[in-house]
């Protein structure tokens, strides 16, 4: 019969049995990990990696965060890793398999269109043409292919509609440098007439400059020569005034003479003068 202190070693060394082969499974388990990844530039390499997680870790590939409880239940834990992340990045000499952050998620939605077109992973495809076939068939909004003769049609395809997508582009660009040209061209005619104009302006502005300086001038010498004949008019005026007096004061003289007697008149003559 088995005392409290037998049963509890006993416990204590299956407990630590346990924990040992769950660390070995742990480790064949990375083995494979890495295994998967490969060494050859296999294109579809990834696949197999993505094939080998859902078989160990199907958890990880689960919609929703695992439960720190399940992470250290997990292989995750038994490396002695917190998190799926912690393990995927940690380089190979540090326990874990040294792939970046930014690669497993581009593999995981690959692998998740994968998973919804199962012919897809026997396919010489990597993950980022997974994915941009699949985007590239949303935005034709045409089925995707979901096999390889399926998906060099769709590539084939694609590749048409790029040239004539280029080829559109292209008589749209050389009608709107067409169009441009043209554009220019007309400002060029215009900008020219526009300068004949201006010049023709200015020259008739020119023009009017002399010719207002020429009335000017010509207004000038007439205001001169209107006061030269408004003296010349007063001269011949007060001359006229002087011939009238001398004519007058002549009359009268005449009309003395005329009324003196012969014997004044006499007199006039012999009397000194």
């Amino acid at each position: 019969m088995c005392n409290k202190y037998t049963i509890t070693h006993l416990l204590g060394d299956a407990m630590a049995s346990i924990s040992h082969i769950h660390r070995d499974t742990a480790k064949r388990v990375r083995l494979d990990l890495l295994n998967s990844l490969g060494t050859e530039n296999v294109p579809n390499q990834w696949m197999h990696f993505m094939a080998t997680v859902r078989q160990h870790l199907p958890e990880v590939l689960s919609r929703g965060r695992p439960t720190k409880q399940a992470i250290n239940a997990s292989v995750i834990g038994a490396l002695g890793f917190s998190s799926w992340r912690e393990l995927l990045e940690a380089p190979t000499d540090a326990g874990g398999l040294g792939l970046s952050w930014s690669t497993w998620r581009q593999w995981s939605r690959a692998w998740a269109v994968v998973q919804k077109y199962p012919d897809l992973e026997r396919a010489p495809l990597t993950a980022a043409e997974i994915n941009r076939l699949h985007s590239d068939a949303k935005a034709a909004s045409v089925a995707m292919p979901t096999d390889m003769a399926a998906v060099e049609a769709f590539w084939e395809e694609q590749e048409k509609r790029r040239e004539i997508a280029r080829a559109e582009t292209h008589t749209a660009l050389k009608a709107r440098v067409e169009a441009l040209e043209a554009s220019l061209s007309a400002s060029r005619v215009e900008a020219a007439h526009t300068h004949g104009t201006v010049i023709e302006l200015r020259r008739q502005i020119d023009q009017a400059q002399i010719d207002r300086k020429q009335a000017e001038q010509r207004l000038t010498a007439a205001q001169q020569r209107h006061r030269e004949l408004e003296e010349k008019a007063t001269q011949l005026q007060e001359q006229l005034q002087r011939s009238q007096r001398d004519n007058q004061r002549l009359s009268e003289e005449l009309r003395a003479r005329r009324n003196r007697s012969f014997w004044q008149r006499v007199q006039e003559v012999f009397s000194p003068q």
